[in-house]
Parts: C-alpha cells; sequence; structure tokens
C-alpha cells in the first residue's frame, strides 16, 4: 500500500482483506442521513497484520453530499445516527463516568478538530451526584485538550493515562483529525472504533498508543480525515515524496465536523437531552 492511511476500510480494500479470514465486512446505505456506512470487524491476529490495524470493530460513515462543509438538513439525523454508533461502542454501565480528549493542534486548522470538539462537549463530573440523578440520563463527563507533544512536552497518551488513572471513568473517547487516502473520503467520512489510536500515524509523525491495552479502559476513537497522503492522486515521480493535501474549505470542515461529533458524543452520553437542549448548554 503506496497511500498511508488511518482510515480501516481503505485498509482493508488496499490489503486485499475484504475477502479475508478473519475480516467482516457489511455495507449500507441511510437514505434519511444522506451516509454510506461501512462495518468492519477484525476478528484475528493474522488478519489484523495483512491489514495493518488492530483487531476490533470499525465504522466508517461517508457524506452522500459531498462532505462536511456544509450543514445539511439532515445533521442532526447524522449526529443522532453516529450516537446510537457510539452508545453501541462503549460500556452499557457508565457509571464511573466517561473522559472525552480532543487531540490535535488547535494553532493548525486540519489538526484541531479534537480541540474544536472537546469545546462542544457538555462537561458534568463536577455536578454533585445527586443533581445529575434530578436531571435525568447524564453521564459523569470529563473533558481535556492535552495539547500536542511540541508545545507540551508530553505525549497525549501520559496525559490522559494519568488523568484517567486518577479518576478512573468507564470509557475513554479520543477525539482526532485522520489522514486518508481515498479523495472520496476526504472531509466526507467519519470514523469509529473501539481499538484506540497512535495520533499521528496517518501522516508518518505516530506517537504513542492511546487503547484499551495501554489504558486498561475501553477507549473509542472518532475523527475525520482532514488530509490526504499526494500517493493518492499521483504516482508523478516529480512530485516529492511524503506530501500530504487538504481541502482548501478546511476550515469549514473542521468546524462543521467538530460540531458533528460533539453534538452525537452529548446525545450518546446524555440520553435524556435533546439537540436543542444540548446546543443551548454548550452554545
Amino acid at each position: 500500500m503506496s497511500a498511508r492511511t488511518d482510515i480501516a476500510s481503505e485498509s482493508a480494500l488496499l490489503s486485499g482483506a475484504a475477502s479475508l479470514s478473519g475480516v467482516k465486512k457489511q455495507q449500507e446505505r441511510c437514505e434519511s442521513a444522506l451516509l454510506d456506512i461501512t462495518r468492519i470487524e477484525i476478528l484475528s491476529d493474522d488478519a489484523a497484520e495483512k491489514v495493518g490495524k488492530p483487531k476490533g470493530r470499525y465504522l466508517t460513515l461517508r457524506s452522500l453530499d459531498g462532505g462536511f462543509d456544509s450543514e445539511p438538513g439532515c445533521f442532526n439525523e447524522r449526529a443522532r445516527l453516529l450516537a446510537r454508533e457510539i452508545r453501541a461502542l462503549l460500556p452499557e454501565d457508565l457509571g464511573a463516568g466517561v473522559l472525552f480528549a480532543g487531540l490535535g493542534n488547535r494553532l493548525i486548522t486540519p489538526d484541531c478538530i479534537g480541540p474544536l470538539a472537546a469545546d462542544r462537549i457538555l462537561a458534568t463530573r463536577h455536578i454533585e451526584s445527586r443533581a445529575l440523578e434530578r436531571l435525568g440520563e447524564l453521564a459523569r463527563v470529563s473533558v481535556i485538550s492535552p495539547g500536542v507533544t511540541a508545545q507540551t512536552g508530553l505525549e497525549s497518551a501520559e496525559v490522559i493515562s494519568l488523568i484517567s488513572g486518577r479518576i478512573r471513568p468507564s470509557a475513554v473517547i479520543v477525539c482526532d483529525a485522520f489522514a486518508c487516502a481515498e479523495l472520496d473520503n476526504l472531509a466526507a467520512t467519519v470514523q469509529l472504533s473501539d481499538t484506540g489510536i497512535s495520533p499521528g500515524s496517518g501522516v508518518n509523525n505516530s506517537r504513542a498508543e492511546i487503547s484499551q491495552r495501554t489504558l486498561g479502559l475501553p477507549c473509542i476513537a472518532v475523527g475525520i480525515p482532514t488530509v490526504a497522503d499526494i500517493a493518492a492522486v499521483t504516482d508523478d515521480p516529480a512530485v516529492p515524496k511524503g506530501m500530504i493535501m487538504t481541502p482548501g474549505r478546511i476550515d469549514t470542515v473542521v468546524s462543521r465536523g467538530a460540531a458533528l461529533i460533539a453534538l452525537s458524543v452529548n446525545l450518546a452520553l446524555h440520553r435524556s437531552l435533546t439537540v436543542d437542549e444540548i446546543n443551548s448548554l454548550v452554545g
């Protein structure tokens, strides 16, 4: 595989693993949300090695209307669908709460989707438990944006491990910008997985892994591909190797993509709240 990617459906396709023993793949379409949905489950170590992704469940939802730089009438329906899928990957019992980590560099537009999403997550851990009970089905949620190593001198994995080790949530959700190898996925796909993440792996800047294996807690990863390897669109030897590309509309993509992810996470965690109520609380 010449082009780098964080997207499991691309890895499965490019490695010929769609029919590989140990890989399950299902596809469907949701017309009301204008999304194509691909589900991949990697079941064996052998399949994981060939696909280049850890064992686990992966879900990609690709927009049928061109990408996340627009605000379609089905925005709320997309958020509800994504919320159901997030909830399906989380433990049934979230009594100990959830830690949401928005990964990435807020100062670099293609890399800021995690911090922007974190800005819109409804944090509730500071609210007294009895008050949460009176408010309905609200989860205990903590939110952090750990920055990047070049800014802090710390790995995001270190920060998340230290905090989760102290507060011991039921699960961790990490949100980050991804890289893709197919232009149809660029700025137009949300990927969910229960395998965690190695930040920067799609652009050859892999940092420490954040996963259930390293944290000892269920770890859900969610993100949108905001960059693509130049090898995805050309094999011209005159083009320098290792370059990546991003859409000209990337500022709108990350803003609206982060809003979609945040609303989905809020709906998944705070099940008694409506879309309007969430929007009024997070601004």
